[in-house]
């Protein structure tokens, strides 16, 4: 074993010894980066699982929980702003029994909800009972906004007045909430709402609209009364009208990009929405059918019967005496009447129409197309295709205009050629970006054959005859003897040896001039890249980035 220890060494020594400087360097480089890397690999495949323990904590809460966990020796990390700790995956249940028994995290009153009301005593005030209910109604209001996704911490604050003889002079409940979010997270609409709903529902006599939520920077949320309920959903209706309009210029922008081409067509559409919420009751009367049975009928008959003497008549004498004309008689009177009341059934029919807020009171219709791609089009036709694919209903008020004019395209064919322009620039970036990646690791292999030839032994050429005599130890022969030097090597025999006129002849091949040449060249850049390879790379990049 420690043969071939020491032969290994005697080996990286022998390698060492035969690398330039330039080598040596590179060498040393790789090792150092091989070994970092080794250590950050490891580290990174021995670090555990790290954990929440605990979210959304106050600065003095993860003091003191920091503080434990160094007093218990276990690791940790702080993430969301030192808001959260985490723990190893492994020690997360452990970790919250201890911190539980310590006491952590502290819960402040509000936060502690029903169960202040465990904390009373019968020796408590009416007014003490009645703050206590307060603050535990408040710490599970806090609670359940606390679990949205969104909100990192809340306070809720509740105005409950106390009960009046008179109505009209009862204080209506308000309620005010704070909320911080989580970092790089913003409340929507729709989770104020929820906020809203949460708290309204949740406290007697509390109306949505008096319920007023603000968040940490101060911007208001949702703010009391009906003007500030408005304000709080004016951005949900502003982006409801913006939906119905973009989803309606789509539809027709899409049509008009089959008839006319890409580009040859602009469309502009405009919704106005109603948010009023309107009811509307009507009450309509219905005469009864032919042959209904009548509600009431009342029949009144009256009859008249007499004997007496017609008046005479005649003309007034001088004392205003009236003056006979003739004999008087006598007549028979008679006088019949009978009146009939009949009520028939009449029929009522109420219809009550609720239209709820939100609805399309009007739309606008701009189309314009380029006139020289359109000109074979109907424009009656293009109109009611228009009105058709929008939903136009010119009982509302609808309007649609389509009209017809040159497109300058100069703009965007500019625009066109630059962003072709900007994409082969960035084509040939990339492309010198890899022709130097590709020059660099051709530099790097050949500095890596020339280092390779610079270790390998140089073998030194001698002459035939200069070989009399071996001053290197002796070598064992296969058998097992011992190598003995040229000059101790016996005479061969007569019948062996040659005269000098019987030695072969070996005639010499002729130079090549330019084969001279080229060797000669090879061996002064060989020498030149040994002696200055930085030089040499340097020169080497220049003439790849010139011919790229």
């Amino acid at each position: 074993m420690n043969q071939r220890l020491s032969d290994a060494l005697t080996k990286v020594r022998t390698t060492w010894s035969t690398f330039t400087a330039g080598q040596r360097v590179v060498t040393v480089i790789a090792l150092v980066v091989a070994l970092v890397g080794g250590v950050a690999f490891f580290q990174w495949a021995s670090r555990p699982t790290m954990t929440p323990v605990f979210t959304s904590l106050t600065s003095q809460d993860a003091g003191a929980i920091t503080a434990k966990l160094d007093e218990l020796g276990t690791p940790y990390e702080l993430a969301d702003g030192g808001s959260t700790v985490e723990v190893p995956a492994e020690q997360v249940a452990k970790t919250r029994i201890d911190l539980a028994a310590a006491g952590l995290p502290a819960q402040t009153e509000n936060s502690q909800g029903y169960g202040l009301l465990d904390q009373q005593n019968f020796a408590s005030s009416d007014f003490q009972q009645k703050m206590a209910a307060k603050r535990a109604a408040e710490g599970e209001l806090q609670k359940a906004i606390d679990s949205l996704d969104a909100v990192q911490k809340s306070t809720v604050q509740l105005a409950l007045p106390d009960e009046e003889v008179f109505t009209a002079a009862q204080t209506p409940t308000t309620a005010s909430v704070l909320v911080t979010p989580k970092p790089q997270q913003q409340l929507d609409t729709g989770q104020v709402e929820a906020i809203v709903h949460l708290v309204s529902s949740a406290v007697p006599k509390l109306v949505a609209n008096n319920v007023t939520v603000t968040d940490s920077t101060g911007r208001l949320l949702s703010a009391t009364g009906a003007a500030g309920a408005a304000s709080a959903i004016g951005d949900q209706r502003l982006a409801q009208a913006q939906g119905l309009s973009a989803s309606a210029q789509q539809k027709i922008q899409a049509m008009l990009d089959k008839a006319v081409g890409p580009g040859a067509s602009s469309v502009t559409v405009t919704a106005d929405l109603n948010f009023d919420d309107t009811k509307i009751q009507a009450n309509e009367y219905i005469p009864a059918q032919p042959g209904a049975v009548p509600v009431q009928e009342d029949t009144e008959t009256e009859k008249l019967r007499g004997n007496g003497q017609t008046p005479t008549g005649g003309v007034l004498g001088p004392d205003n005496i009236t003056v006979p004309q003739g004999n008087s008689g006598q007549s028979n009177q008679q006088y019949d009447t009978e009146k009939r009341k009949t009520i028939n059934p009449v029929g009522t029919r109420t219809t009550v129409t609720e239209q709820a807020p939100g609805r399309l009171a009007r739309m606008t219709v701009a189309v314009m197309l380029d006139a020289n791609k359109s000109a074979a089009l109907n424009q009656t036709e293009m109109n009611q295709l228009v009105a058709a694919a929008a939903g136009i209903d010119a009982t509302r008020g609808d309007v649609v205009k389509v009209s017809r004019v040159p497109f300058d395209t100069q703009a965007s064919a500019a625009a066109e050629a630059e962003a072709r322009a900007a994409a082969e620039q960035e084509r040939q970036n990339q492309l010198v970006e890899l022709a130097k990646n590709i020059g660099l690791a051709l530099l790097l292999l050949l500095a890596l054959l020339i280092g390779f030839r610079k270790s390998r032994k140089k073998t030194k050429t001698v002459e035939i005859g200069d070989l009399t005599s071996y001053d290197a130890e002796p070598l064992p022969s296969a058998g097992g003897s011992t190598a003995v030097p040229m000059q101790e090597l016996p005479p061969a025999p007569a019948e062996y040896a040659l005269e000098d006129d019987e030695m072969p002849v070996i005639e010499a091949t002729p130079i090549d001039p330019q084969s001279e040449a080229r060797t000669q060249a090879r061996a002064e850049i060989t020498a030149l890249v040994d002696e200055n390879p930085d030089e040499v790379a340097r020169l080497l990049r220049g003439w790849i980035t010139e011919r790229n």
